[in-house]
């Protein structure tokens, strides 16, 4: 071993090479007291950020669903030929024009690859060969336009107007519902971070003794604002969506949402026990409106706790005609006695997460406020434009200026 090398060995190697912007709440400049907070906080943003995504996920899903539903589902008729110039329904034929050039274009680029990507790039056989492979798979989506329609229908027929997802309004519903609610994670991540809406000029103007005040009046503010809107959502809901009067006690009409509330959460197991009936008869094929005859209808009505949310007699009205076995309904649930109909059933439900969201939000802007008075957060009007808000550094570093320091 020669003497660089045993002066080498003398450095201090630290075990992990700390990054600065690396969000590790262990490392977050300010007071001991708000630490605990810290870590919460950063908790909390790593659990909305992943929630967003799997948010994001379902949405996408739902909606690729949706589309490739309609799409299989649309049948092609050509036109009359006494009227050539007469509308045409070209969707189905447009989509499985894509599915099939993507299919067989995919196949051609396993089939024909090159593992060297310079080769490829100079293999005319393989660029042809894709190529053509992508303009056969859309120009024979002419000779299959009405294949799978029937089966697809009856997929989607099924999901929109007789499964889980009709009380929720269809996979449509359903994407719309998951929109409002990624848009309210967005927000509350905004918020935690310090990139929500801002107006800075008035702070920008403001020496940094004064910086921190204001803010917190602003943050506050906020919060109060959010907390407005979430108690005046619940209010409107519980008017305009459960029918409630409006000289009814708020604390009153809480009682009677929650007790409708969950109601509908039955309703909803209830639908869902359902569906795992009809799923098996929809994957072979058969109709969903032909398969439930009076037997298993009574039966599963019979398996159900119903007589706990409505009267008996409501319930035994529900029942089919066991001597008449020719008899089918919809696999589809009803509310007893009250004529009410299920489609959108829980969407009154859902929209709760608008004042939930807003709710959040506020608890955002007020931990914003603790973690600001413990010197974690900035309150720089420039510090929205950074990379990381919240100051991450090692804990032997300098603080950074606080609304109490001298410019």
């Amino acid at each position: 071993m020669t003497d660089e090398d045993q002066k080498d060995d003398d450095k201090p190697h630290p075990e992990k090479q700390e990054d600065p912007n690396v969000a590790t709440p262990e490392a977050h400049v300010g007071t001991t007291w708000v630490q605990p907070l810290v870590k919460f906080d950063a908790w909390w943003t790593r659990f909305e950020a992943r929630l967003a995504a799997a948010v994001l996920g379902a949405e996408i899903l739902s909606l690729v669903t949706w589309i490739a539903l309609k799409g299989m589902s649309a049948e092609y008729q050509p036109p009359p030929v006494d009227d050539p110039e007469a509308p045409v329904d070209v969707s189905g034929v447009i989509f499985r024009a894509v599915v099939g050039a993507l299919v067989l274009g995919i196949g051609a680029h396993f089939a024909l690859r090159d593992k060297d990507p310079a080769k490829r790039r100079k293999d005319l056989r393989y660029q042809l060969g894709v190529t053509v492979a992508v303009g056969l798979g859309m120009v024979a989506s002419r000779f299959w336009a009405n294949a799978g329609v029937s089966y697809f229908s009856n997929w989607l027929n099924w999901l929109q107007g007789a499964s889980t997802l009709t009380l929720l309004g269809g996979l449509r519903g359903l994407a719309t519902r998951l929109t409002l609610w990624l848009a309210l994670l967005g927000a509350s991540l905004a918020t935690a971070q310090g990139k929500h809406i801002n107006v800075d000029v008035v702070m920008r103007f403001l020496t940094p003794k004064l910086r921190l005040p204001v803010a917190l009046i602003g943050w506050i503010a906020a919060a109060l604002v959010c907390l407005s809107g979430a108690y005046g959502f619940v209010d409107h809901l519980s008017i305009a969506e459960y029918k409630l009067p409006m000289d009814m006690s708020f604390g009153e009409r809480l009682g009677k949402v929650e007790h409708e509330a969950s109601r509908d959460v039955f309703l909803l197991r209830q639908q869902m026990k359902l569906d795992l009936h009809t799923l098996p008869k929809a994957i072979t094929g058969k109709k969903y409106k032909d398969y439930l005859k009076a037997d298993e209808w009574n039966g599963w009505m019979n398996g159900g706790s119903w007589t706990s949310y409505f009267r008996a007699d409501d319930v035994k009205a529900q029942m089919m005609d066991p001597k008449d076995q020719s008899l089918t309904r919809l696999p589809l649930i009803n509310i007893p006695g009250t004529g009410e109909e299920t489609s959108g059933l829980l969407i009154r439900d859902v929209d709760f997460v608008f004042p939930f969201g807003l709710l959040m939000i506020a608890i955002r802007f007020l931990l914003r406020c603790v973690l600001a008075l413990g010197r974690a957060v900035r309150v720089d009007p420039d510090a929205a434009h950074d990379d990381f808000d919240v100051e991450h550094a090692h804990p032997d570093a300098a603080p950074p200026p606080t609304a109490g320091d001298a410019s």
